[in-house]
């Protein structure tokens, strides 16, 4: 188990519908919503570290997230 120490604290907005879906999801496993986006975080970094994730379609300049 991590220190509790060792551990960073972070924000994050979600849109309702995928908020909505985590929160569903720790319902029915009985465990709550920071397991499991944690839990996701882990595993992108996995598949990251192991060549399974291969790019990220990150929005950069100035227009962000403008089509």
């Amino acid at each position: 188990m991590v220190n509790d120490k060792s551990k960073q604290r972070i924000t994050i907005s979600l849109v309702k519908e995928v908020f909505e879906s985590i929160s569903s999801i720790a319902s029915e496993n009985d465990v709550s919503i920071a397991w499991v986006i944690r839990y996701a975080v882990d595993r992108f970094l996995k598949e990251w570290r192991e060549g399974l994730q291969e790019q990220l379609f990150l929005p950069l300049g100035k227009n962000r997230g403008k089509k």
